[in-house]
């Protein structure tokens, strides 16, 4: 078989035994059908988080609660169980039984719910996006498979430079310029006050870690910096003390792994001097960028030392997650223990009463005990298989592999969340598997098993 490239240049199909799609993503020419369903995935994500104002939020809704990025994820979902077998070798995947069997198990668990509560079907199932979000790893695994991770990239990125210029506008001036944000003011020790912004900016965290990546595995690019830069300060200005250490600890972990893969004294110390002029520069830019900065300074400094007394006396945010453990476990031993008390409407309906406001908080803030609770004994365990697979897997993957590709970084960014969640965050996630679901790791798992079924190829963007 011969494939006519663009430029009139031509691939002879070898002994391989390659498929049509395959051919064309060795020679990285990229499909319109591919293109289209970077589009898709990009349009979903880029009206689920607000679309930055641009276009009114009112426009985007269908009926009642019902959005276009809710037809866009089930439309994605169904295209590409559709498209099955473009990428069947990853959906019969060793490394992807555990997602299926979960996915196979929300399902139950929602057709359960609905007979046990006698909610309306339709209204239930669209009020539980966020868990039918986890079926976005399907599309993920089609677009690895299509070689069109590299075109979302492209995609997300303009619109993750406006977002996180929008967000550190509106931690400074406490104006929301972008929809579907909180704003609160927060008092902090020594009579500093704050404004704190609920709601993340688009992807730049990934984007922030995976600068820091390929400086550290390929080259540094000075005009990188810059951009590095502007994606870490907003969450330094949300004043939140468990993102400023996952942050660093992945940091960490990609200078580690990067010097035992090298071996060599001088990769070690190029390291050093790249974590050290990323923290120059952030500090240089802070001061003379960003107004007021001095008070901030102390505000951060105040954050810290709070969250400091908070473990100490076990109160604040750290205290109340202590008495919503204890709060989740009753509601446990009080329920089915095995299957839990499945997708109760308290999770999308706002509690009536002081009981209902608690556990509410509970679901919300604690991440191992609300799946308990939730999905009863045997929806905990295919968490902690998740866990136990997933961290043992991704540590291999990023030992053996020969490559530092793209589908690495995510999958290094995935090993350090599973376990910062499991031992670290001091918000007793536990697991990464929360409430909803994977859904906020769908791309690194579909990294995963790429990675698990291809381990001899090199993803090129």
């Amino acid at each position: 078989m011969v494939v006519r490239l663009a430029n009139n240049s031509r691939v002879t199909k070898n002994k391989e035994n390659l498929t049509y799609t395959e051919v064309l993503h060795k020679t990285n020419y990229l499909t319109q059908n591919a293109k289209l369903l970077a589009w898709g995935l990009f349009l979903f994500f880029f009206i689920e988080n607000g679309t930055l104002g641009l276009v009114p939020k009112s426009f985007y809704f269908v009926y009642r609660n019902m959005r276009i990025s809710d037809f866009l994820l089930y439309g994605l979902t169904l295209y590409s169980l559709y498209n099955a077998k473009e990428y069947e070798s990853l959906l019969k995947s060793r490394a992807f039984l555990i997602p299926k069997l979960l996915l196979l198990y929300f399902i139950f668990q929602f057709l359960l719910s609905f007979l046990l509560y006698d909610y309306n079907i339709l209204e239930f199932f669209f009020r539980l996006k966020g868990l039918w979000m986890c079926f976005l790893v399907l599309p993920f695994m089609l677009l690895l498979k299509r070689g069109g991770l590299g075109y979302l990239i492209k995609l997300m990125l303009p619109v993750a430079i406006v977002s996180n210029v929008l967000y550190i506008m509106s931690a400074l001036t406490g104006i929301a310029f972008l929809p579907d944000i909180g704003i609160a003011e927060q008092n902090l020790p020594g009579g500093l006050k704050v404004f704190r912004v609920y709601g993340g900016t688009f992807y730049g965290e990934l984007f922030f870690l995976g600068f820091i990546y390929t400086w550290i595995t390929r080259k540094f690019k000075t005009y990188q910096l810059f951009l590095a830069i502007l994606f870490i300060i907003p969450h330094i200005l949300a004043f939140g003390r468990s993102a400023w250490i996952y942050f660093s600890f992945t940091a960490m972990v990609m200078l580690i792994w990067h010097a035992l893969r090298e071996k060599e004294f001088r990769a070690v110390f190029r390291q050093i001097i790249i974590v050290a002029i990323l923290g120059g520069g952030l500090i240089y830019g802070f001061i003379k960028f960003v107004p007021t900065s001095d008070y901030l300074v102390n505000a951060i400094d105040a954050r810290i030392t709070q969250g400091q007394d908070d473990l100490k006396y076990k109160e604040g945010t750290y205290g109340s997650r202590l008495a919503n453990i204890a709060a989740m476990l009753t509601l446990w031993e009080n329920n089915n223990i095995f299957f839990g008390i499945g997708m109760h409407p308290l999770w999308v309906v706002s509690p009536l009463t002081v009981e209902e406001t608690i556990y509410a908080w509970g679901f919300s803030d604690v991440g191992w005990a609300s799946v308990l609770v939730a999905y009863g004994l045997v929806g905990f365990a295919l968490a902690v298989l998740f866990q136990i697979f997933f961290l043992i897997n991704s540590f291999k993957i990023m030992k053996n592999t020969r490559y530092k590709d793209i589908l690495v970084f995510l999958i290094l960014v995935f090993f350090t969340k599973l376990f910062y969640d499991s031992v670290i965050n001091y918000s007793y996630m536990g697991l990464t598997v929360g409430l909803w679901g994977f859904w906020s790791v769908s791309i690194s798992i579909a990294a995963l098993v790429y990675k698990y079924e291809f381990p001899d190829e090199e993803f090129k963007l």
